[in-house]
């Protein structure tokens, strides 16, 4: 049988990670699933993930790297993606992963001049997503976990765009089987909250506290990813 893909873009904090494990364990966490069906590469050290092809569905996780840098793995990275792209497998992006996927389709990402910005948020899905097996049993909108600088600021030409925030920046989109989330659907309160104390002083709170209702939502999307990739 063939393994869901994460390719892995960093390390979170050490401070997580001994509470919570890495992004890669926190996204098999939220997937219910054993972790013998997953396959991880951590292509930030060097770790080269096989032909699309030759998996079900991937996943790139988040990053306490940066878009714009010039770093080998992150060209490598987009070159994978267009491949994923025309081999026609399921994609999700989180946070850089879905900043990596809008510039390697064609889209452009910036860096925003309000600091980094971390905390709960509003996430309002147009009707396209309200439609999208992506968001199944979510409706019209749902709060999630944010932790991010970089953004899009045009979404790929064949783009569309799933989600918005309140101030209509793109939290979501896909071209074809390829989706991206702005948001950190693997976080829950307790990584949030870590990544609050952990940046004190150099962030913009998107709300007071980091405690939000109906966190089933949040945690559904992974889920739901691998759902649809089973189904295409």
């Amino acid at each position: 049988m063939k393994n869901i893909l994460i390719i892995k873009c960093g390390d979170t904090y050490d401070q997580v990670k001994a509470a919570s494990g890495d992004f890669d364990e926190m996204i098999i966490k939220r997937s219910n699933l054993p972790r013998n069906v997953f396959k991880v590469y951590e292509i930030h050290k060097g770790e080269k993930p096989r032909h699309p092809g030759e998996y079900i569905a991937a996943i790139i996780t988040g990053s306490h790297s940066n878009i714009d840098e010039k770093q080998q793995w992150i060209k490598q990275l987009k070159d994978w993606i267009i491949t994923a792209r025309y081999s026609n497998i399921p994609v999700l992006g989180i946070c850089f992963g879905h900043q990596i996927i809008a510039e390697a389709l064609g889209g452009k990402v910036e860096k925003s001049t309000k600091g980094m910005k971390a905390g709960c948020e509003n996430i309002m899905l147009t009707p396209a997503g309200s439609e999208d097996p992506l968001f199944k049993n979510i409706k019209d909108s749902l709060i999630s976990y944010k932790s991010h600088q970089y953004f899009i600021s045009k979404a790929p030409p064949e783009a569309t765009t799933l989600a918005k925030n309140d101030e209509g920046t793109i939290e979501s989109f896909k071209v074809g089987k390829i989706y991206g989330v702005q948001f950190h659907p693997e976080f829950s309160n307790s990584e949030m909250e870590a990544y609050i104390n952990i940046n004190k002083g150099n962030i913009t709170p998107v709300k007071k506290g980091v405690k939000m209702k109906h966190e089933f939502k949040n945690e559904a999307i992974i889920p739901n990813f691998i759902d649809l990739s089973l189904i295409f």
